[in-house]
Parts: C-alpha cells; sequence; structure tokens
C-alpha cells in the first residue's frame, strides 16, 4: 500500500468504518449508559465537587440522580488519569461518551502511524489488523480508555520518551513493565523521566485529588489487585472471558470466593508473572535494531495484559501492538516458515469475535475449555514471537 496506490488506503480505511467504527459508533450512539465510560465521568465529577472519586456509592447516586443508570462500576485507576476526563462533566453522559468514542479513533490512528514509522509495519499488516482485530471494536464500545494508554505508551518506547511512559502508567499502572525494558537496556534517562513524570503528575492532580486521598488508592485499592479485590468490583474471576494467568491458577485453586484469589493461586501467578519478566529482560539486554526492539516491548505488552487478574477482551485491544509486531517480522522473513503457521494462528486466536465462543463449544463440545482459553493462548504466541523477534534482530549501538 504505497504512494502509487492510495485507492487501497482508501479501501482500507472504508472497510474499518463500515466492519469496526461505524458498528462501535451504532451501539455507543444508542447507548445512554455511557457502559465503562459513565465510570471516568462520575469521578471526575465527584472531583471537581471536591469529593472522593473512589467512592462509588456516590458514584451511583450521581448517575441516579441524572437518571442515567442505577450503579456505576467503581473507580480504581491512578488519581492522575483524571486529568484527561475533567472535562466529561461539561457535557451529558451521552454527549462525553459519543466525544469519547471519536478521541479513542484517533488515539488509534496515532497507533498505527507509530508502528509505521517506528519499526515500518508494512501497510498490509495495519490493514489486516484495522479491518480484523475485534478488540479494537470492544474497546471502543464500552467507552474504555486502553487505546489512549497505549498511544501514550508506544510513543514514549519509540521516542524513549520516559515522560510518555511515565503517562501511560498514570493512566494504569500495569505499563510501568516496560521500565524494565530500559532497566535491561541500561538506558537510566527514560526510568528517571519517567519517575520523574509519575511524581510530577501526582502533584498536579493534587487540587482535584487531595493527598489523603491519594494516599488511600497506592496503600489500600492498589494493594488489593493482587488479590483479585478491585475496590469492590463485582465481576467473578472465573468468567469465561478472562484470559489472564491468574484466572488460569484460580481455576486449579479457587479462592475464598468469586471474586478474590487463594493463596496458591496468587503465589503461582505471582512466580510465573516474574519468570515471565525475568526472561525480557534476558533477552532485552541486548540492544537490537528497531523491529528487535519493538519486539521486546511487544512481549512486555503481552505480560502487561495476562498478569492481572482480570483481562477482559476491551484490554486486548492493547495486543494489537505485538500482533502489528509479528506481522512485520513474519513479513521480513525472522521467524522461519513455522513461525507463519504460529504467527497467524496466535494473531487469530487474540483477534477472534468473542461471541463465537459459545456456539463453538456447542459444535465442539470436548474443546470446551481449549476454546474457552483460546485468547490466552493467542497471547502467549504473539508474546513467544515478540520474544523470538528480539532475539533474531540483528544488535543496535543506538
Amino acid at each position: 500500500m504505497g504512494r502509487n496506490r492510495p485507492w487501497l488506503f482508501a479501501l482500507v480505511l472504508l472497510g474499518y468504518v463500515l466492519l469496526s467504527a461505524g458498528p462501535a459508533w451504532e451501539r455507543v450512539s444508542r447507548a445512554k449508559h455511557g457502559r465503562d465510560f459513565a465510570t471516568y465521568r462520575y469521578a471526575a465529577a465527584q472531583v471537581l465537587d471536591g469529593d472522593s472519586p473512589y467512592d462509588t456509592k456516590a458514584l451511583s447516586k450521581r448517575a441516579r440522580k441524572e437518571q442515567t443508570r442505577k450503579s456505576v462500576h467503581p473507580y480504581f485507576y491512578p488519581p492522575p488519569f483524571l486529568l484527561s476526563v475533567l472535562w466529561s462533566p461539561s457535557f451529558s453522559l451521552s454527549t462525553s461518551y459519543k466525544l469519547f468514542f471519536g478521541i479513542n479513533q484517533l488515539a488509534l490512528l496515532v497507533c498505527f502511524a507509530v508502528f509505521r514509522f517506528w519499526f515500518r509495519a508494512p501497510w498490509v499488516v495495519l490493514g489486516v489488523l484495522a479491518l480484523g482485530f475485534t478488540p479494537i471494536t470492544d474497546n471502543a464500545k464500552m467507552g474504555q480508555a486502553n487505546v489512549l494508554v497505549l498511544m501514550a505508551g508506544v510513543l514514549g518506547l519509540w521516542l524513549r520518551s520516559g515522560a510518555a511512559v511515565g503517562v501511560a502508567a498514570m493512566a494504569k499502572m500495569s505499563p510501568a513493565l516496560y521500565l524494565f525494558g530500559f532497566l535491561a537496556q541500561r538506558r537510566w534517562v527514560p526510568i528517571v523521566t519517567a519517575v520523574g513524570t509519575a511524581i510530577g503528575l501526582s502533584v498536579v492532580s493534587l487540587p482535584w485529588v487531595d493527598w489523603d486521598t491519594q494516599w488511600r488508592f497506592y496503600t489500600e485499592i492498589l494493594p488489593g489487585f493482587s488479590t483479585g479485590h478491585y475496590h469492590g468490583l463485582s465481576v467473578k474471576i472465573g468468567l469465561p472471558a478472562n484470559h489472564s494467568i491468574p484466572d488460569l491458577f484460580n481455576q486449579l485453586w479457587p479462592g475464598p470466593t468469586p471474586h478474590s484469589l487463594s493463596g496458591d493461586a496468587r503465589l503461582f501467578s505471582k512466580i510465573t508473572s516474574l519468570v515471565l519478566l525475568a526472561s525480557c529482560c534476558w533477552f532485552g539486554r541486548v540492544r537490537r535494531d528497531r523491529l528487535g526492539e519493538a519486539g521486546l516491548f511487544g512481549a512486555l505488552t503481552v505480560l502487561l495484559l495476562v498478569t492481572p487478574v482480570y483481562t477482559y477482551e476491551h484490554h486486548l485491544v492493547m495486543a494489537v501492538f505485538p500482533a502489528a509486531v509479528v506481522g512485520a517480522s513474519l513479513l521480513d522473513g525472522r521467524l522461519g516458515r513455522l513461525g507463519w503457521l504460529f504467527g497467524l494462528a496466535s494473531v487469530f486466536f487474540t483477534a477472534w469475535p468473542l461471541y463465537w465462543l459459545r456456539p463453538l463449544q456447542r459444535v465442539m463440545p470436548d474443546m470446551h475449555w481449549w476454546l474457552q482459553e483460546s485468547k490466552f493462548f493467542g497471547l502467549m504466541g504473539l508474546g513467544v514471537l515478540c520474544a523470538l523477534t528480539a532475539i533474531n534482530s540483528p544488535r543496535s549501538q543506538r
């Protein structure tokens, strides 16, 4: 899809609108309850009134007062994230939800541009992902911030900007794992800059989220994530659409409640995550060319997706980054013939529509569990292939 074929770019853009953005917009335009975005908006309204965004009952009370919904999911993001949605209470829930949809689309465009400029992702790879990577649609219709987090993250990785990575980490804590990639390569400036940015954003947030509220997040709410206690989130860990490492161990050693992990599940989840992180640091210690560098951070992206207790469909939109790396690596010949089979299967099972799951399980009951966990295996496949991309890439002195 080069300069001489603008019609092909237009065709992919049209296909994206028809297959992804269009259906998502139809759902967004009809929904009055704002889906997951409602949590962001009502949390922002709380801090603008000088109240705590972590008071879930107050969020739900605001929703009932506006007659938009009966209850709101708890807000459990870092305090600085609210800086990005302080504008939303100036509009109705429906209007701000629609505006956020547009912001998500622009952020996705930036991500694809970064993939192109950073590691020369082929146009055909970007086109296939735009048309067939279904978590993109799910994230957009849910009003989730994952694309914004990915945008900040990949901009920071491409430009080696610790500030941008720090912004991503202060929106959701998990992108802090990218700093281990810098650590493995002994790039100290981005690490120091990221830490400074995190501190700076916390200070900037103080007029809206006071010190006591911020302290509560870091000492009370954040530690609960490792146990499955997401500040009172009522969704069960064992939900079939959960694609995380802790969920697998929760199936082996169920916790005392559907919303908490057992001691064994927590222990083995931590051990597994640490082993995978150490592996990324080991092969990432050698500096590689652009695609090899993207391979390291693509593997870390898979890791930051599968290590939290909850990994839902809308989170998987961030896997478009490792998927783009794998596609570029396949076309560049870095993964061999077997890599094509493994790579296509990994991208397919990560990207396939979730609503196919139950019909296929009825048709193939013997494959029930394998189908249920297919997206997890797809993610892990992308992680392995990103790691191999890094290992098989030429060294760089940059």
